[in-house]
């Protein structure tokens, strides 16, 4: 990358904007010198001829966001409903970015600490902070957060390959999901020692 290029200059965002087009239109394998320099318009020149096009991925990963800032009303399938409402639209260039780098993040660690920070994290914070939200905190234990994330992670890079979702695919997802959850739920308390102070529930026999 040329060395009079700076990324506090304000036309780094021309350049990060071209990458992230390309990305979304052509994929890794459209990804070239070439074709961000002419994306880039006047500011295509100060990456100068051979830029580090992995680092350039990274630094325009960074501006991804996939999820919205979580605002959970407390209600488990509303909020989860209002994760996935996304879904019922074509992907859009944040979602085409995520997926035209995942198979290059196979083979670049430095890929896959990004994919990661943009798609991952993001997730598990959204998911974390709806579950917390809504009561459930306390009783579903941490892995089943994390299985919780794990489904919707792979349901949402299916969805980047098909087509967008009705209002009823959601709906049955989130009933299918907060079922799951409350019976995780429901086995977690039943299956904790008593607290002090709290009467003993007998066994039938």
């Amino acid at each position: 990358m040329s060395e009079v290029f700076s990324w506090q200059s304000p036309s780094s965002w021309l350049v990060l904007n071209a990458v992230l087009d390309t990305l979304a239109e052509l994929g890794c394998a459209g990804l070239t010198t070439d074709e961000v320099k002419l994306r880039a318009g006047a500011a295509g020149p100060g990456l100068g001829d051979s830029p580090d096009l992995d680092a350039l991925v990274i630094i325009a990963l960074e501006r991804v966001q996939l999820f919205p800032a979580p605002e959970p009303t407390g209600d488990l399938a509303q909020d989860l409903r209002t994760l996935l409402e996304p879904w019922r639209t074509a992907p859009s260039r944040e979602e085409r970015v995520v997926a035209a780098v995942l198979s290059a993040a196979i083979w670049s660690a430095r890929l896959k600490v990004a994919v990661h920070e943009s798609l991952d994290r993001p997730l598990m914070h959204a998911v974390s902070a709806v579950v917390a939200r809504a009561g459930a905190h306390g009783h579903i234990p941490d892995h089943a957060v994390q299985t919780l994330c794990w489904l919707l992670r792979g349901l949402l890079l299916d969805r980047l390959r098909s087509r967008p979702r009705t209002a009823i695919d959601i709906d049955r997802l989130v009933d299918f999901l907060v079922a799951g959850l409350q019976t995780k739920a429901a086995v977690t308390v039943h299956a904790r020692p008593p607290l002090v102070g709290e009467p003993l529930t007998e066994t039938p026999v």
